[in-house]
């Protein structure tokens, strides 16, 4: 590994580590308290929001180095992160947050050194935007139980760090796509978010504020990282989330059904209300199941791949999770039907 900012990370985390103290004391003065309902997966109210140590963290390493961060991601960072806090408090129109995280993600992608012009350019922006919009909300519809949002996070976090330590060119020269210091930031926060929230009664939730602003920086991170690599199949570094907030989107969009009233249907959900598993126990499966494919993604395959053979990679890999979503989901269905009636509270 390269030489880290150990003053930097020093600082960093006891500031991170004084305004997550804050923020508990303060929460409720803020109203930031999540009520249970019909459709949760928690039976007490609970601070929420706290995943605003995260932005808190990326000002940190701004204010340290600035130079680093370009103002595209920057702005666009900080659009997503206030409107997402904002949605925290007072609950804003879906609509309304669209058009913000556009704004955002466009402001970000509108500043990484595409080789491209013209229609080519405009092509590439819009898919980027496409794909940044699905992340994005995949992650806050992810974030429903006990540890899911934060083990995941960390892992993926963790496996770019490797990446940006150990990617080479076709000369074996180093070639990392960020500052391990910044990604090592990024964990910090949500190691200490960790300890109120991978637990068996969470203490607090990151919100959307987390949520989002979390996936807006892995998109950063992993736009980066095949825009150094030209390797396309690192997208799986994530794909779990992609398979199960995704693919039940697709679902309840096929049934007519409004896919932003809250609702069980993803299948994290079911394995807990269905199958009777604890919340953490099932972040831990898909702990696991990520931790799988990143091992392959990374160790198996190598840097340097052709682009049929990347498309096939992403390919047999999205067939795989479809296929595996299938099947459970199925299983879910089955015990259900069984039982009769709606999933239990």
């Amino acid at each position: 590994m390269g030489a880290l900012d150990f003053n930097f990370l020093a600082v960093s985390s006891a500031a991170i580590g004084l305004a997550a103290i804050a923020f508990m004391r303060l929460a409720n003065v803020w109203g930031l308290v999540a009520h249970p309902n019909s459709r949760s997966s928690h039976g007490i109210p609970t601070v929420t929001g706290m995943g605003v140590l995260i932005p808190i963290a990326v000002l940190v390493y701004y204010l340290w180095q600035p130079e680093s961060l370009n103002w595209g991601f920057v702005f666009g960072f900080t659009i997503v992160s206030v409107i997402s806090f904002i949605d925290d408090v007072y609950f804003l129109k879906h609509s309304l947050r669209l058009i913000f995280q556009c704004i955002g993600l466009g402001l970000m992608i509108s500043h990484f050194p595409f080789q491209s012009t013209g229609i080519e350019a405009i092509a590439i922006g819009s898919a980027g935007l496409l794909l940044g919009i699905g992340v994005i909300n995949a992650y806050n519809f992810m974030d429903g139980v006990n540890g899911m949002l934060t083990l995941h996070s960390i892992l993926v976090l963790l496996s770019l760090l490797f990446l940006n330590e150990s990617l080479v060119d076709f000369e074996n020269k180093a070639r990392p796509f960020t500052d391990s210091d910044f990604i090592i930031n990024i964990i910090i926060p949500l190691a200490i978010f960790a300890i109120f929230n991978v637990r068996v009664h969470a203490k607090a939730f990151i919100g959307d504020v987390g949520a989002i602003s979390i996936a807006f920086l892995i998109l950063y991170l992993m736009f980066s990282l095949m825009l150094k690599s030209g390797n396309y199949a690192y997208l799986l570094l994530f794909s779990i989330f992609g398979a199960d907030a995704g693919l039940t989107v697709c679902y309840k969009l096929i049934l007519g059904e409004n896919i932003f009233i809250p609702h069980r249907d993803f299948l994290f959900k079911k394995l807990v209300h269905i199958k009777k598993l604890s919340h953490l126990k099932v972040s831990v499966y898909y702990l696991l199941a990520q931790a799988v494919i990143n091992i392959v993604i990374i160790f198996i395959f190598p840097q340097h791949l052709k682009l049929s053979s990347q498309l096939a990679i992403l390919f047999i890999g999205t067939v795989m999770l479809i296929a595996v979503y299938i099947i459970l989901q199925h299983q879910m269905n089955r015990i259900l039907k069984v039982k009769g009636g709606d999933i239990e509270e």
